[in-house]
Parts: C-alpha cells; sequence; structure tokens
C-alpha cells in the first residue's frame, strides 16, 4: 500500500496541529502552575495589632506541621474558662493579627482561642499552597489535642472565607471529630467561586492548576454539629455557594444568613448577629 502526496499532507498537518494543540496545553500546564500560588493567596506579614494592645493574656504558641514547616499562633484563654477551645482558621489577605476583635469577645465568654498562621503568613516560615493550609490546620488541631485537656470533642474549628475551606478539611480528616464546626462565609469550591464571579479566563486558567479548595467533596465527611454563617450581599463567596454547601452537609446544622452582609464587611456592620449566632451555638455545645 502507497500514501498519495494528498494524503501523507493531510497526515503531516494533523501531527502539526496536535503537536501545536499538546504543546499550547503543556503551556497552559506549566503558566497554571507557575501563577496559581500568586494568583490565589495574599499573605499578610506584618500584626496589625497584638494581644497585649488589646490587654489579652496570651501564649506564643510554636508549633511543626508534618512537613517540617514552623507555625507561629496566639493562644488566648477564656475568663473562667468554658470547657470548649474554639481553632480559628482566618480569611485569605489578613493574619491573626487582624482576628483579636473575636478575642475580645471569646475571652469573656469563657471560650480559649486559639489563633494560627498559616504558612507565609504572619510569623510562620514558608510558602502557602491549599495542601500546605490543610497541614497548617491539622497540625493546629493536633498540637490543641495534645494540650492536658484538649480532647478533641471539646475543641470547635471555625473558618472564614478560605478558613473555611481548612476548617472543612480539618473536620473531615479528624477521626474523632471536633465538637462543632462554624463556617464563616464559605464557598463550595475555587472552581465555583470563580464561575459564579465572572472570572472566566481565571477559571478556564484553574483548570490546568491543581488548586481545587473543593468542599463540597468533603461536607459528607464532617459528622460535628454545624453552623454556616453568610451574609447575603457577600460579592466575593455569594450567599448562593454557602447555602449549597449547608445544604450538602449532613446532621444537625443551622444557616444563619445575615441579610445585606458582605465579604469584608460583615464584622464592622454584623458584629452583634455574627456573634450572636455563633454564641447560641457554642452554648448548646458547651
Amino acid at each position: 500500500m502507497t500514501w498519495s502526496a494528498a494524503a501523507l499532507l493531510t497526515v503531516r498537518a494533523i501531527l502539526i496541529v496536535g503537536g501545536i494543540v499538546v504543546a499550547a496545553v503543556l503551556a497552559l500546564k506549566l503558566a497554571a502552575l507557575f501563577l496559581e500560588s500568586r494568583l490565589t493567596f495574599y499573605p499578610v506579614r506584618e500584626d496589625a495589632a497584638t494581644p497585649p494592645a488589646f490587654g489579652l493574656p496570651f501564649e506564643d504558641v510554636s508549633l511543626e506541621t508534618d512537613d517540617g514547616v514552623r507555625l507561629h499562633g496566639w493562644l488566648i484563654p477564656g475568663f473562667g474558662k468554658s470547657s470548649l477551645t474554639i481553632l480559628f482558621f482566618h480569611g485569605n489577605a489578613e493574619n491573626i493579627g487582624g482576628c483579636l476583635d473575636l478575642a475580645m469577645l471569646t475571652r469573656p465568654a469563657g471560650y480559649d482561642l486559639m489563633l494560627v498562621d498559616y504558612r507565609g503568613y504572619g510569623a510562620s516560615a514558608g510558602r502557602p499552597s491549599e495542601t500546605g493550609l490543610y497541614r497548617d490546620g491539622r497540625a493546629a488541631m493536633a498540637y490543641l489535642r495534645s494540650r492536658p485537656g484538649g480532647e478533641a470533642g471539646r475543641i470547635v474549628v471555625w473558618g472564614r472565607s478560605i478558613g473555611a475551606a481548612v476548617a472543612v478539611e480539618v473536620a473531615a480528616a479528624d477521626p474523632p471529630g471536633p465538637a462543632g464546626v462554624i463556617l464563616e462565609s464559605p464557598f463550595t469550591s475555587a472552581a465555583d467561586l470563580l464561575r459564579s464571579g465572572g472570572h472566566w479566563v481565571l477559571y478556564g486558567l484553574s483548570r490546568f492548576g491543581t488548586y481545587r479548595f473543593d468542599s463540597a467533596a468533603r461536607i459528607g465527611r464532617v459528622r460535628a454539629p454545624l453552623l454556616v454563617i453568610h451574609g447575603t450581599a457577600d460579592e466575593i463567596a455569594p450567599f448562593d455557594l454557602g447555602r449549597r454547601l449547608f445544604d450538602l452537609a449532613p446532621g444537625r446544622k443551622e444557616l444563619v444568613a445575615i441579610e445585606g452582609g458582605g465579604h469584608n464587611d460583615l464584622w464592622a456592620f454584623h458584629a452583634d448577629e455574627v456573634w450572636g449566632a455563633a454564641r447560641r451555638f457554642l452554648s448548646r455545645l458547651d
């Protein structure tokens, strides 16, 4: 069998086009891997405040993850002492220095509060990544569990925004399970977040990357009582994504919709509603 000149030209064209497509896909893959950390994380190094500025007693905490990254945190004791400890995972463009308003509420209510910075944030070493944040969250949980009276059943994990994804992972991965889970302004997955925001270029690029932040795939393994707090006017993590994640969760759960609440102004304008919902939830666990 002999090939005609036309057939050979056709095969050659197909191979060239195929090579171009493969090269383009590889280029997009490499670009996504190079850019995804820079486009995803906005680590804050400098602390806006420290516990002494608020008159808060605290323990400076240093802990190590299972991949050898040194993390920094603060443990702020409750006054009068509830039996619960809150492990708080902050949002993206902040660090623990911006979370002390919460400590001003948890301390008089009697709850110990553990604040920890992810790798690359605050005084923590390393560079952030999705798997890295999950390792950080698990290390913080393991640290609390190693302390006297630190049974997992007395620890409540609370995550804000990207920290909600960390809280879901920690709660899903911890066999005994925490006493409760609070998710503030959560989302189902990174893909849903980009798609709902109309960020089509980033959404397309994300398909070639590795970050997923797929809380929707993990929430079914969270058996602890769950509270979801979400502003109805959230412009970054739309309320519908938080409600969808809530719908996927099994077991005892409660959704608190903060009417008119946004993403970055939820505490500024609705602190009483947010803390009121959290306080009622915590009191039922105590």
